[in-house]
């Protein structure tokens, strides 16, 4: 049997060697080789003064062109050192958020197993600094200032920006907080939030770029605000007033609807938001837009009061739906034009629909949508699930023959109604939306009589 070969991966913690825990300290001692991450520490200070050995990765720095490259060259290097010893140890400051742990985890060979004991967090030590300010850190959340580009901020929870290295990073802190908070809004600065019993600033967020002194050390904390005190809101944030309404001591309207007595203001708000999108007001697009949102959330809020489902199964029901609908995305398929991804789109929603037949297909289009909408919609489907192709030629020539037939004496509403479910197809057959060619049509002809309501 191979003999086994251990990693301890131990966290230095915080630039400071005060803030390093005695388990990690004795996991140094008793390896049979020490590697740090880098020498740039100030934990090292104290291992010189213990005497204990220890190497570095410092000259892969130099070598690599970028950090994956760094990421992977440290796993290989600490992988082939293991091998040579039973135990080895791999010092860095938060193994939890270290991208060359991640890469050694990965690039783990058999034979070769893998502990870590953790330590004191940067986050965690700034989160001690404001305490003295009646500060609640209960569920605190900590992100790095180089990750806030990749993720949407938050006010469920207090938070720790940590590694605000610049006057640059600063600002992008700032603007990134913005979106929900308050520019006058208390937060706390750290100069170094790495040191023992670290001294924290109330600022104003607005002046959280116009500091004296920044480097991988500083950090801001960022108190729980409730959205009751905030003009910003999040999507969770709408939720919880949602929440409130329709809960005990809540709004006697909100509590008494119902999905049936709600259908009419989703059609209603639903119109509206479309008849926004037609004009250029993007505040009134987001107000109205809101609108549907809140009957989302409200029909949301009573499923999951009779228990049959929640907000989280909307959401999910419509992101997988997404990701199977964009294969050419999330998958294998391939699609470089607009007409291929519809192809995609149609071959996804027959897998989730399993075969049927034309007049299954045609049913599933809803009864309450405009007639032109659902008339297209038909049309689209039947010809879909029939495997029927069409050219503008034909659609054109089965318009006109509709068209024809409304000039006989006897013409009336079966053949009125003839001629529009063919313009209908005709509208599909040219990617078209008959539906709002007319409501266009309709908007000329008042902008029209406006016009001409102005002369004199």
């Amino acid at each position: 049997m191979d003999k086994t070969h251990i990693i301890t991966v131990a966290a230095l913690g915080p630039d400071s060697g005060a803030l390093l825990t005695m388990g990690a300290l004795d996991a140094m001692r008793q390896a049979d080789a020490l590697v740090l991450r880098t020498a740039q520490h100030g934990a090292v200070r104290l291992l010189d003064e213990l005497k204990i050995e220890y190497k570095t990765l410092d000259a892969l720095y130099e070598r690599c062109e970028d950090f994956d490259e760094l990421c992977r060259m440290a796993a290989g290097a600490l992988v082939k050192k293991a091998l040579a010893c039973e135990n080895l140890c791999y010092a860095v400051s938060e193994p939890g958020s270290d991208a060359t742990v991640r890469a050694l985890c990965k690039a783990l060979p058999e034979g070769v197993s893998l502990r870590v004991i953790g330590g004191v967090s940067l986050g965690t030590n700034a989160a001690c600094a404001v305490i003295p300010f009646g500060v609640n850190t209960e569920n605190l959340r900590t992100v790095t200032a180089l990750s806030v580009a990749e993720m949407r901020v938050q006010a469920d929870s207090p938070q720790v920006i940590t590694e605000i290295d610049s006057r640059y990073i600063a600002s992008d802190v700032k603007l990134w907080l913005s979106d929900l908070f308050e520019d006058e809004m208390t937060v706390y600065f750290m100069e170094n939030a790495a040191e023992p019993g670290a001294v924290a600033r109330e600022i104003m967020l607005c002046d959280l770029d116009r500091q004296a002194h920044y480097d991988h050390r500083t950090a801001v904390l960022v108190p729980r605000v409730s959205v009751y005190e905030r003009s910003r809101a999040t999507y969770e944030d709408f939720v919880e007033v949602i929440s409130r309404l329709r809960g005990p001591g809540g709004c006697p309207w909100d509590r008494a609807q119902t999905h049936h007595t709600l259908r009419q203001y989703m059609i209603e708000e639903a119109c509206e938001a479309a008849e926004a999108m037609d004009g250029e007001d993007d505040e009134k697009i987001a107000d109205e837009l809101g609108d549907v949102l809140l009957q989302v959330v409200l029909n949301s809020c009573i499923g999951a009061e009779h228990r049959a489902f929640t907000d989280r199964d909307v959401t999910s029901m419509a992101a997988h739906k997404m990701i199977a609908r964009h294969e050419h995305v999330f998958g294998k398929e391939k699609a470089d034009s607009a007409q291929a991804v519809t192809s995609v789109w149609e071959n996804a929603k027959k897998k989730e629909r399993g075969e049927q037949t034309a007049l299954e297909r045609v049913l599933d289009v809803p009864v309450s949508l405009p007639a032109l909408m659902r008339a297209q919609k038909i049309v689209r489907r039947q010809w879909q699930a029939q495997d029927e192709t069409h050219t503008k030629a034909d659609a054109l020539a089965a318009a006109r023959a509709a068209l024809d037939a409304l000039e006989r004496e006897t013409a009336a509403e079966a053949q009125l109604g003839a001629a529009l479910e063919n313009l209908c197809a005709l509208a599909h057959v040219m990617d078209l939306d008959a539906e709002t060619a007319l409501r266009s049509a309709i908007t000329r002809r008042i902008d029209d009589l406006r016009k001409a309501d102005k002369k004199p």
